[in-house]
């Protein structure tokens, strides 16, 4: 049998479509209907493949056959589809075919004629584990929401680059890899996404290149990051990526920076104090959050916490 994506996490191999149904049901928490559109002599098998990794369920499926995948709205999910062959798609009486990256609808109802041998990836996760990580990102102050109620399957920004992160992921699965996924999912849901302060102000959308930035530098900030190799790291202007991070998250990129240093090395601190093996020292945890400096890390720390980091080892 030809290699087939996620072929190291194989979940069913069958010529029953119930049955592979019920193995991607079982992988996305996602509940839909698959009917069979022609009657076929001889049956064949399609498989489905498929893992968890953190809060992502990623499935590869192929039916062999031509069959109609009846979908629901997706509610409190985000359903993303990658189809790896021309996708016959109905919404709302529309039909088009798909072969760009989509999710599906949270208010209507999707019906999907997949390539029967190329077959597709189909990912889920919950809305809310998005939106807790885009407030972890952002700041815990602000309120997001994340709106799909479209009558169409829904198009996402910078679609090229979410199927090559996807697809080098499902031939490739690298399971410390989790946060590409997440990065590349929230970057092509941008359009959808509004927060704000608080009760009494508008909603805001932050733009796509603002949100690319935070996510790199959540993951690199123990690097020797500038503002000059964020911009070149993102592909937008460094004055422009300025302008943003000081309209949308009070603070210039090089500040909200030393806040993730410091964050990390609060939660390295504090995890040493309660650890009986630790050999965590001040310089340490200074050097291994991109603050190598003493010095410097010391009085960073006592402005932004009012304590020293040596109070959190005693």
């Amino acid at each position: 049998m030809t290699e087939r994506p996620l072929s190291g996490f194989p979940v069913v191999h069958s010529a029953n479509h119930g049955a592979l149904r019920d193995a991607v049901d079982s992988l996305t928490g996602y509940d839909h209907a698959v009917r069979r559109r022609i009657a076929e002599p001889r049956a064949h098998s399609g498989l489905v493949n498929g893992l968890r990794i953190d809060e992502i369920s990623l499935v590869y499926v192929a039916y062999a056959t031509q069959v109609s995948v009846l979908a629901p709205p997706t509610r409190d999910q985000v359903l993303l589809v990658i189809p790896l062959g021309p996708m016959h798609v109905e919404t709302a009486g529309r039909r088009t075919t798909m072969t760009a990256p989509f999710a599906l609808s949270s208010a209507i109802p999707t019906t999907m004629v997949p390539d029967p041998h190329a077959g597709a990836l189909v990912a889920s996760v919950q809305v809310s584990a998005l939106l807790e990580v885009l407030r972890e990102s952002f700041g815990g102050r602000s309120t997001f929401q994340l709106d799909l109620r479209q009558t169409r399957p829904i198009p996402l920004h910078a679609s090229v680059g979410l199927r090559r992160t996807w697809t080098e992921f499902a031939w490739r699965p690298d399971l410390a890899g989790a946060e590409d996924l997440i990065d590349s999912l929230l970057i092509s849901l941008v359009p959808y996404i509004d927060y704000r302060a608080d009760e009494r102000a508008e909603w805001l959308r932050p733009p796509a290149y603002l949100m690319a930035a935070v996510r790199y530098l959540r993951r690199h900030h123990a690097e020797q990051v500038s503002i000059v190799s964020l911009s070149e790291a993102i592909g937008i202007g460094s004055r422009q990526l300025q302008i943003a991070f000081k309209a949308h998250l009070g603070c210039t990129a090089q500040e909200y920076l030393k806040g993730l240093r410091l964050e990390h090395a609060w939660s390295l601190l504090g995890a040493a104090s309660v650890s009986t093996d630790s050999e965590r020292t001040i310089a340490s945890v200074g050097a291994e959050v991109g603050i190598p400096h003493q010095g410097r890390f010391a009085q960073y720390f006592l402005e932004r916490f009012g304590i020293l980091p040596s109070a959190l080892l005693h």
